[in-house]
């Protein structure tokens, strides 16, 4: 009863509120959230971890994040760590997609590149664009790589230019 009572005094001190029309269908949505956090998780294993300095919900539904960091695990326990300056969030397919100044960290090496999609349901890193790879010993270059988290495996679809000051691994003395 105190509820209600306290409810109807809060209500008539408001006053009534006033819609301006104009702005109403023009405004942005004011939906902003700091350092958010979203985990998916698939058979009690994290599958990836998303963090941001700043989300903002767009009218569109996709989450604008600012200095987002994105870490994939692997089915073999290693981290893909994936930085840029923004990405843009869709929480109904779970994708994820960064633009411009985009870094990786993958097992002892780094690359840049301008755009990347992690596309859930696929469970697939795409880097449609050109990147550069650099590692202890390995410098490369290419266009549209796809990395398969769950396997580990990596395909460049647009072709690939490599350089490696110790060639040992493919069997070159």
């Amino acid at each position: 009863m105190g509820s209600i009572i306290l409810a109807i005094v809060l209500m008539w001190f408001s006053g009534p509120a006033e819609v301006d029309k104009a702005t109403e269908s023009t405004e942005k949505p004011k939906t902003e959230v700091e350092s958010p956090v979203i985990v998916e998780r698939k058979d009690g294993k994290i599958i990836w971890q998303l963090r941001a300095k700043e989300a903002k919900q767009q009218l569109d539904g996709k989450m604008h994040l600012i200095l987002p960091v994105l870490t994939l695990f692997t089915q073999q326990n290693r981290e893909v760590i994936i930085n840029g300056e923004q990405a843009w969030f869709e929480p109904l397919q779970r994708n994820i997609h960064f633009q411009s100044q985009v870094n990786v960290n993958y097992e002892g090496w780094a690359m840049q590149t301008e755009s990347l999609i992690y596309d859930s349901t696929m469970d697939e890193v795409h880097i449609p664009e050109s990147f550069s790879i650099k590692g202890k010993t390995i410098s490369a270059r290419g266009k549209d790589m796809h990395l398969q988290r769950s396997s580990d495996r990596i395909t460049v679809d647009g072709g690939i230019w490599i350089q490696d000051s110790d060639p040992k691994w493919q069997g070159v003395k």
